[in-house]
This record gives structure tokens, sequence and C-alpha cells, in this order.
């Protein structure tokens, strides 16, 4: 993993130091970053986090759930989100979009919106014990308890609720679970590796 990094880090041409990755705990709390990962305390236990400083890297860690990353083109914000079931349960992305507004100043309207592989409609079954009803839209009913859910769709449309309109929204759509030379999945593999996704300003 250590070495992965380096060589990312090498490809990208920034120093490893600048990457921030979280520890990530499928809940909806936010991290602002204000300096390089040396400056920061451990374990960094968000699922989501931004900053306005320049030369900063935001990483998500993803097997299956979303990764979303976000920028404000005129306030020269940048976040990164790992919406997963539980986070996505909690409205993780909209909170976020709220909290740069409230931040530092961002409007919808000046939004890009990028959105990583993760696990698709069609691979993508859970149980009525932590179903939601307000998933129906984006849900099929497969029986007796079992839904097949679209985590795209619903982080989408809470994008949406904020004002984002669909033109600024862009999605990889590539499935974690179909997609097994390309990706790491934990439904299919249960233990497994990382995707690193990230975002940075120059």
């Amino acid at each position: 993993v250590s070495r992965n990094k380096r060589l990312v880090a090498k490809t990208f041409g920034f120093d490893l130091n600048r990457l921030i990755l979280l520890h990530q705990v499928h809940q909806d709390q936010i991290f602002l970053v204000k300096g390089p990962a040396l400056s920061l305390p451990s374990p960094l236990e968000y699922d989501a986090q931004m900053t306005n400083v320049s030369n900063i890297f935001l990483g998500i860690l993803t097997a299956d759930c979303v990764p979303i990353f976000v920028a404000d083109q005129k306030k020269k914000i940048i976040a990164a989100i790992h919406a997963g079931r539980q986070g996505t349960a909690l409205h993780i992305t909209a909170k976020v979009l709220k909290k740069m507004e409230e931040k530092f100043g961002c409007s919808s309207e000046n939004l890009l919106i990028a959105l990583g592989p993760s696990i698709g409609s069609f691979c993508y079954e859970i149980d009525e014990k932590v179903f939601h009803s307000k998933w129906a839209p984006f849900s099929t009913s497969k029986g007796e308890g079992r839904w097949m859910v679209d985590l795209v769709q619903i982080n989408i449309a809470q994008m949406k609720r904020e004002g984002v309109k669909e033109e600024q929204i862009s999605w990889i759509n590539l499935c974690t679970h179909c997609q097994f030379d390309l990706f790491f999945s934990y439904r299919r593999e249960g233990r497994t590796g990382r995707q690193l996704s990230f975002v940075g300003m120059i």
C-alpha cells in the first residue's frame, strides 16, 4: 500500500505528504483541511473533507462505495466525499454542499461534481433492515424484503435538491462489482483492496 501511494504521488508529481486520506467510518462528519498531512492529527475519523488550500490532494478509498468530488471554480474550494450506504442515508453529500456554502460562500451554480466507479444498481442488494423508504424511487423491489438500490442516483438527487444541475455532474458509470478486472469490490471479494481517487488544486 505504501509503495502504491508513493507511485501515485510520483506519477502525478506531488509530495506524498500533501495527500490527505481519512479513516473512513461510514458516518457524516466533514473535515476541513488547513495544511499538509504532517500537521494533521491521526486518525482522521471522517467521511468527507474539503479545503481552500492549493497543492493539497484530498483522497477517498473505496471498494463499492461512491467516491464524489466537488470543485467550486470561482471560490477555489474542493471537497471529497465517501458515500456508502450509511453515509448516503445520513445525506453526507448534501451536508458537504451546505458546508461549502456556509464556510466559504460557495454557490451551487459554480460547482463541478464528479462521481467515480462504484457498485451498480443491478449488483447492490440490501434487505428491509437497512432499506429507507425514501430510496424507493431509486430502487427495485425483489420481494421478500429485498431491494436493489442505486446509490449513485440517490446521491445525485441530494445534489439536485441543493441546486446542482445535471450538466454540472460527471459520472464514471462503471460497476466495481462487475468489472472484476479493473476494480476491488468488497461485495464480491470480502477481504480486498481499495481504489484511491483524489482531487487537488495545483
